[in-house]
């Protein structure tokens, strides 16, 4: 997962067919692609009868060659299609999971899939999302379609045990695509074979155009038990069949065990505490889901916090390697890209300028630091790339004495109207209760969440609760063996004045500086560890002003900004490693139970599964990324809740779980 990606090379031979020119094979059947989709993976895998037949509220397709994307289409469109047939069914989303090695480029995309009207509209929708070259999984999200698609983007046999399972299983059915083993023997394996049968659920069925003998027999060894139906168009024979030997473990580690025993349903309750970026996110993320939500806020209106600022920066905290939190940076910043313009596609407003913003090499160390990140290319150039001085002063609007980085998709947001818009198209769903100027504590009682005012003294119970209070989650005694840092942040609201008034982009460098809005432009901003106070302080306006100063040290206009002291401070929630905070709240006794004896390295089977109800979750620790990482790290919560595929990799999954620093500590030989 850390080489960069190499794009496909294409051509279309004379039927218009794409054909990959390292493998020598057509994408789809010369003859009829969409035919030989429906033919093989949707009649193959008896998808129309499984949907029938399903009793849960998704069902998850596996695909191990996205190629042109048209598999994918077309069992959208069936599914789009079946919900239309059976609006009281209690089948309601589709998720399917696809791989790919070797992206195509998004014009040759659209060239391919051109040829086919029914899936049209479904291509503008995949071309407008369609990520950029970056390993790992982009959550790609088809509203209209009750689907969303994960495409999982490097080499499939290092992508399949990234893969989160459930105990019981992930997958439902897989297209077995990819170019014919004669063609792209590395990858028909045993091992991907055997990561297929890890995934699948008892009696989960897979499709795949050949019936070459090596195929036939790693599925069998396996655990599949094999059929031979009638191939497609000049194909003779294809393979279908059914998983009837499941594995017993799933899991690599089942320390790192996220799911829960029993997954939310619509008859279940939850309790979101807190009314900020975090908060909105999750709350929004299980509306969609058919969940009912009680939000409770301590103040009486919801972003009262960090999420209240006026302006806030948006953008990735890149690094010069592929290390989990760069990762985790680079995937929630582009899953947050795509999600706030749907955001705005739904009908709600807030105000976001996505005008990119500037990473100025202000220092030789930052610049040092700069040359070595975009020297790695590791990062497309979608989400960063260097610019000279001249670019950065046509990109600002205004002179500027250095270059550095430009991130074009990233701007400043609104962060407090984020929220409103968040919590508007929660309340159309009619499932968000909220309960305002109500701060709130949260215990367990027989697998139940139980949230209790502090000023009254009511109390109501429900199935589970997330604590998502940013800073006041160090008043939650749940919370006690997380190292949280509370760490106060003070910015300043400048009136416009020239030059900035010219500004039009973001520039950051020790602080940052937005475009005005409503006559005022953000600067800041302070770090100040273990201070919960929220009042402004003139001394960190001067703060402020003097670091802008003396990183822009060539600007005379940046000596002698005018301020009249308007400020506003908040508490921003961090951790001892600065990585979000996501997931099931396992008490320490728990753990310890479980799991004292890590340092001796015994094999994983030996070790229970770390389940649990996960009546209590937390979702904090977002610092001063909030805009980039919230909806993400919801998004990866409700989905873990409701049992569906998780959208990141297994090692990065561990890196936000609250348990982590327990475990880091228990794999230490005691001295």
């Amino acid at each position: 997962m850390t080489e960069p990606l190499r794009s496909a090379n294409v051509h279309f031979n004379d039927q218009g067919t794409p054909v990959a020119d390292a493998f020598d094979d057509v994408y789809f059947s010369n003859d009829s692609g969409i035919q030989e989709t429906e033919h093989v993976f949707m009649q193959g895998n008896d998808i129309a009868a499984r949907w029938q037949a399903c009793t849960q509220p998704h069902y998850v397709i596996a695909e191990t060659g996205f190629g042109t994307g048209l598999n994918c289409l077309v069992a959208m469109l069936a599914f789009a299609r079946f919900r239309d047939a059976n609006p009281d069914h209690p089948l309601k989303r589709l998720h399917i999971l696809s791989t790919e090695k070797f992206p195509i480029a998004a014009s040759d995309l659209t060239r391919a899939l051109s040829v086919f009207p029914d899936v049209a509209p479904l291509v503008d929708t995949l071309v407008a999302q369609y990520p950029p070259m970056l390993n790992g999984c982009h959550r790609l999200q088809f509203e209209r379609w009750h689907t969303q698609l994960d495409l999982w983007l490097g080499d499939v046999h290092n992508l399949l045990p990234c893969w989160h399972c459930p105990k019981d299983g992930l997958v439902d059915s897989w297209f077995l695509d990819g170019f014919a083993p004669s063609k792209n023997p590395d990858m028909w394996t045993d091992a991907l074979f055997s990561q297929m049968a890890r995934l699948s659920k008892p009696g989960a069925g897979f499709a795949t155009f050949t019936a070459a003998g090596v195929v036939k027999r790693g599925l069998k060894e396996a655990g599949f038990t094999i059929e031979k139906r009638k191939g497609f168009g000049r194909k003779r024979d294809m393979l279908t069949g059914i998983l009837t030997d499941a594995p017993t473990l799933r899991t690599h580690q089942p320390w790192h065990y996220r799911y829960p025993d029993t997954s939310l349903g619509n008859d279940d309750t939850v309790a979101v505490i807190g009314a900020g970026l975090a908060g909105s996110s999750i709350a929004l993320a299980l509306c969609k889901r058919g969940i009912p939500v009680t939000l409770f806020g301590k103040a009486p209106e919801p972003a009262d916090g960090a999420s209240g600022n006026r302006q806030g920066g948006f953008y990735p905290q890149l690094q010069a390697s592929f290390s989990p939190p760069a990762r985790i940076q680079a995937h929630s910043f582009l899953f947050a890209s795509r999600y706030y313009q749907q955001l705005a596609e739904q009908g709600v407003t807030f105000t976001q300028a996505p005008c990119g913003v500037l990473l100025l090499a202000f220092n030789d160390e930052v610049a040092s630091r700069q040359q070595k990140l975009v020297s790695k290319q590791l990062w497309p150039e979608q989400i960063i790339y260097p610019v000279t001085k001249d670019e950065a002063s046509a990109l600002a609007g205004i002179p500027m004495q250095q270059g550095g980085l430009f991130c074009p998709l990233g701007g400043w947001i609104s962060p407090q109207e984020l929220v409103n818009a968040q919590l508007t198209l929660a309340r159309s769903t009619g499932l968000l209760t909220e309960n305002y100027d109500c701060p709130v504590d949260v215990t367990t009682n027989e697998n139940r969440a139980l949230v209790t005012a502090k000023q009254s003294g009511q109390q109501w119970s429900f199935s589970r609760a997330v604590l998502a209070c940013g800073h006041h989650s160090i008043e939650q005694s749940v919370l006690s063996h997380v190292p949280l840092r509370p760490v106060r942040g003070q910015v300043e609201a400048i009136a416009e004045h020239a030059p900035l008034d010219s500004l039009r982009t973001v520039l950051c460098h020790k602080g940052y500086m937005t475009p005005a809005w409503q006559g005022r432009l953000a600067l800041g901003s302070t770090y100040v560890k273990e201070d919960i106070t929220c009042e402004p302080r003139r001394e960190e306006s001067e703060q402020n002003l003097a670091t802008h100063a003396k990183a822009m040290a060539d600007y005379p206009w940046a000596q002698n900004i005018e301020h009249d002291y308007t400020a506003r401070a908040s508490i921003r929630m961090g951790v001892a490693d600065h990585q979000p905070v996501v997931g099931a709240v396992i008490s320490p006794d728990t753990l310890t139970h479980r799991y004292e004896q890590l340092y001796k390295g015994f094999r994983p089977a030996d070790y229970p599964l770390n389940t649990s109800e996960q009546t209590i979750t937390v979702l904090t620790g977002l610092g001063s990324r909030g805009l980039t990482t919230a909806p993400l790290m919801a998004e990866i919560l409700a989905s873990q809740w409701c049992g569906e595929p998780l959208p990141m990799e297994e090692v990065l999954l561990q890196a936000l779980a609250p348990e982590r620093f327990m475990l880091r500590e228990m794999k230490k030989k005691p001295q």
